[in-house]
């Protein structure tokens, strides 16, 4: 019986991730935000702009200069559009590619601080968390920075240990492409893991190298397109309204305001004052690995205290204070998103990884067992989900999703039977990954694209299209949906009631995008309306029980309507 897991093992597990986010490419795109920055992009591509971010607000249905996240997302995905054509997946296939970056970052990390094996064991952690899956689909700026800041780690620990100058410039590269996307939170985690790996080794002298004179110099030259972007748009226009504001800087905001504003609680951003929010987001964001991650991050830090910080062969501080910086760091803030931990994955999946080769070397098979049968308690609340999801909440009806589904099922349901034959480590990690990747495929082939057939704006678009309706006689009235612009491959105008008045006066053949909230503003009108498309709407990302259960859906529901007037 092997210790460890096979390689065949690995290769298989690593091809059934892939098919489960390929899978993930093909369903529409999530209101509000991955559809906003879908558009943000599709301007650029359309416009051939690419220094200006402008975007559109949903209330006022204007556009306007866009200050909150950098170029990065909205460059690789108008470059997308530009090689692929505007579609969803094309928006979605950088951040596909920088997880592809993380995972193989995770793995060279693991190996460069412990060994191949944890390298491997922690890839595979990682891309097998349900955030992380879920960060590819709904696509917002998560996948980018974690790939960009987990490569930037990885380099600059290579550099610590090899004093190779291509590991610093490559950790600078991948900082700067982190800010170039979110902001300054790539430094804080790069720099608060590389700092306490530095001073657990006591490398003192790293700090006073030569080299790291280069890394700044290539982080100043890679982040320096977005600086001469932002200065066009903000700095030179101090005469803009931005944010509340005059005067905005968009050098001054990538390097302070971005960040601070949200640890502050400034501006509109919403306030949280709970501090445990990222201890119980954890639970559902790392799934299946929730509970091995606590008791590693619990073991390590016990075993920290008590040799009290001793430098030691065989341990790094690198991946745990990490963590905790930022982890304490996020917690402090005063607005919280569940995303925002994403960033730490990398981190979370070295140290589980790295806890259980631990395990496994002293052999510690009372732990092991321990470990395992939480993972099959795991497993199990995976399984019941699975079933109130697409039994309950969305039945499955199309065959070939069943047969898929019951394809890996079936290979669960082997693993966990005979797992005596292989070794407690395969046992641990092998039906975990199965589970996750069973729910990710029923979630991506039923329930999100039967869930999306309530969000009124990709679905309005495909009618319209379908009906052959010209999106140049197409307009929009009191609140705009991100998703019906994108999936109209255009920002549709909109028009005042004065507005559609005189076009109805007119008898011009126009259409006209509402929802059931503003339409009662339109039949004030009068209009001539020759034929209504109509549609359900429901806000997608805030899910309630109510709208979740088939029998009381229908009492959750708006309407969004496309009317042919003249």
């Amino acid at each position: 019986m092997e210790q460890y897991i096979t390689t065949r093992s690995y290769i298989l597990l690593f091809i059934l991730c892939g098919l489960v986010y390929f899978l993930g490419l093909l369903f529409p795109l999530m209101d509000p935000d991955a559809n906003e920055y879908a558009g943000i992009a599709m301007r650029m591509y359309q416009h051939s702009d690419f220094i200006n971010i402008i975007s559109r607000s949903s209330i006022t249905l204007k556009e306007y200069d866009y200050l909150d996240k950098p170029h990065l997302l909205f460059w690789l995905a108008a470059f997308s559009y530009k090689i692929f054509g505007l579609h969803d997946w094309a928006y979605r296939l950088p951040s596909l590619m920088f997880t592809l970056i993380a995972t193989y970052s995770t793995f060279g990390l693991g190996r460069t601080l412990y060994n191949k094996e944890v390298g491997r064991m922690a890839a595979l952690i990682f891309i097998s968390s349900q955030a992380i899956m879920l960060a590819n689909h709904d696509v917002r700026t998560d996948a980018i920075l974690t790939g960009a800041a987990i490569f930037a780690i990885w380099q600059l620990a290579e550099f610590i240990k090899s004093n190779k100058l291509i590991n610093v410039i490559a950790g600078a590269t991948g900082i700067a492409l982190g800010v170039a996307t979110k902001g300054l939170i790539a430094v804080i985690t790069a720099g608060s893991a590389i700092l306490c790996f530095v001073v657990y080794l006591r490398r003192w002298r790293t700090f006073y190298n030569w080299k790291w004179l280069a890394g700044l110099f290539t982080f100043l030259i890679v982040l320096s397109p977005v600086f001469y972007s932002y200065y066009l748009q903000f700095d030179l226009h101090p005469e803009k309204f931005v944010n509340g504001a005059y005067g905005q800087s968009g050098i001054k905001f990538i390097f302070w305001t971005q960040s601070f504003e949200r640890f502050a609680g400034n501006r509109s951003f919403v306030h949280s004052s709970d501090p445990f929010f990222f201890f119980h987001t954890l639970l559902w964001a790392i799934l299946p690995w929730s509970l091995l991650v606590y008791i590693s991050v619990f073991v390590r830090i016990k075993l920290f205290c008590n040799t009290r910080f001793k430098s030691m062969g065989g341990m790094e501080l690198l991946t745990l204070g990490g963590i905790l910086i930022v982890f304490l760091f996020m917690s402090a803030s005063r607005f919280k998103l569940p995303h925002y931990l994403n960033i730490l994955f990398p981190l979370f999946a070295v140290l589980s990884a790295s806890y259980l080769d631990q395990l496994s070397k002293t052999n510690d098979l009372k732990m092991l067992r321990i470990l395992e049968g939480i993972q099959l308690f795991t497993l199990g609340i995976l399984l019941l989900l699975l079933l109130i999801v697409n039994g309950w909440f969305f039945p499955v009806n199309n065959i070939w999703v069943i047969a898929g589904g019951v394809i890996l099922l079936s290979l669960l349901l082997f693993f966990i039977f005979r797992r005596r034959e292989h070794g407690i480590l395969f046992r641990i990690i092998v039906p975990s990954v199965l589970a996750i990747l069973l729910l990710n495929f029923m979630l991506n082939t039923n329930f999100y694209p039967k869930l999306l057939k309530y969000q009124a704006g990709n679905e309005m678009a495909k009618i319209a299209a379908e009906n052959n309706i010209p999106t140049d006689q197409t307009f929009i009235y009191g609140k705009a949906f991100y998703s019906f612009d994108f999936y109209s491959k255009k920002t549709i105008p909109d028009l005042s009631l004065d507005q559609i008045q005189q076009k109805n006066n007119s008898t011009e053949r126009f259409y006209l995008f509402v929802t059931d909230v503003f339409k009662k503003d339109v039949d004030h009108l009068s209009l001539h309306v020759t034929h209504t498309f109509m549609t359900p709407q429901y806000y997608v990302t805030r899910l309630k029980l109510k709208f979740l259960n088939p029998f009381s859906r229908s009492e959750t529901l708006g309407k969004a309507y496309l009317l042919q007037v003249n």
